[in-house]
């Protein structure tokens, strides 16, 4: 009996101590969820989107986006797609956004959201560089069309018509006009082609009434010929001689090779100007030199940055540039995105390394404003 008492004790004293020192099994801590990767469109367009040799992205936009992306701890993914299909996916919520030369227009910001813009550019105007014996091939081209030949045609016609009927009436009275048809005809196309070009001899003059009234007649129809001569060959030279590509006002006369999903191409198209569309620059230059195209339009840094580098510098960016654009990144419509960006950006802009940044890709010769 009393065995068992002490048995019951320490078991209750041990049941004590058991429960007295026993402590509750820690919660589970929650896995941290990962970082969102942010999917962004890239296309290249040197100097701002660029594959250098290595195969890592680089360019003003590029670097750009690295800055802002770093500064807002960012981890994202480039895609490589043509400029419409970056901005189709982006519309579509398949990108978050893109870091390539990206214009702001009117019609793209029905679908989509920008950032601040970071730079303002200008459009410029590709076209064959011309040699002087292209210059002289296009002048005598320009002045053997059927059209000209047409008008020299009817100025000797009506030149030797002119003659005829002066000597018709000249041939009996005028020593200067006889001597048989043909030398008499040849007197009258003498004093014709004489007084249709303003020389002024006076070696061979009318003497009759109705010699002299042809005479007159002759003098005002020649002043007409001369003069639509005159500005039928100065209308040809000068084509000629500015190579037809000379500015947005020419571009309507000729055929003009584009980018794919540019805000040239907008232009163009809203201009109702003739033009073919490529996936590149490249293949839009290589286009203009097998003259598939007379011109290429595009931004004018990137056309600079091609031309520059072509081996046998067959084209040149024409000085005249036109239709300025702010470039952005674009984004879907309501991202969470867009204002983090624009905080950033307004801090980096303001910072000497945006400038160094231009600096460093566009140089001193870069056709761009704001800098």
């Amino acid at each position: 009996m009393r065995f068992s008492r002490v048995a019951l004790s320490a078991c209750l004293v041990w049941a004590a101590v058991a429960i007295g020192t026993a402590q509750p099994a820690p919660a589970p801590t929650p896995e941290k969820p990962p970082d969102k990767v942010w999917r962004v469109g890239v296309f290249e367009a040197p100097p701002y989107a660029m594959h250098t040799a290595s195969g890592e992205w680089r360019g003003l936009a590029i670097d750009l986006w690295k800055e802002i992306a770093s500064e807002l701890n960012l981890h994202y993914r480039l895609g490589e797609a043509s400029p419409d299909v970056i901005l189709d996916d982006i519309a579509h919520g398949r990108l978050d956004m893109a870091v390539a030369p990206f214009a702001i227009t009117v019609d793209r910001q029905q679908l989509l959201d920008f950032s601040l813009a970071f730079l303002s550019v200008e459009t410029g105007i590709a076209a064959r560089r011309g040699t002087d014996e292209d210059r002289w091939r296009t002048v005598a081209r320009a002045l053997a069309t059927p059209s000209a030949l047409r008008l020299y045609v009817a100025i000797v016609l009506l030149t030797f018509l002119g003659g005829a009927a002066l000597w018709l009436f000249e041939r009996r009275r005028n020593p200067q006009f006889s001597g048989g048809v043909l030398p008499g005809l040849g007197s009258g196309f003498w004093w014709s082609s004489v007084t249709t070009v303003g020389v002024g001899y006076g070696d061979k003059v009318p003497i009759t009434f109705w010699g002299r009234i042809v005479g007159l007649l002759w003098m005002s129809i020649s002043l007409v010929l001369v003069t639509a001569l005159t500005a039928f060959v100065t209308a040809k030279l000068a084509l000629a001689e500015i190579g037809q590509i000379r500015g947005a006002a020419s571009l309507h006369n000729a055929v003009v090779g584009t980018i794919e999903g540019s805000a040239a191409a907008d232009f163009l198209r809203q201009e109702k100007i003739r033009r073919r569309v490529y996936a590149t620059v490249p293949q839009a230059l290589e286009a203009l030199a097998n003259k598939q195209v007379d011109a290429v339009v595009y931004g004018a840094d990137v056309l600079g940055y091609y031309t520059e580098r072509d081996p046998r510098k067959r084209f040149e960016v024409l000085a005249a540039t036109f239709d300025h654009q702010s470039l952005a990144f674009p984004l879907p419509i309501g991202s969470p995105l867009r204002e983090r960006i624009n905080d950033a950006l307004r801090r980096y802009l303001a910072q000497p390394g945006w400038r160094d940044l231009k600096d460093r890709f566009l140089g001193d010769t870069a056709i761009a404003s704001g800098r």
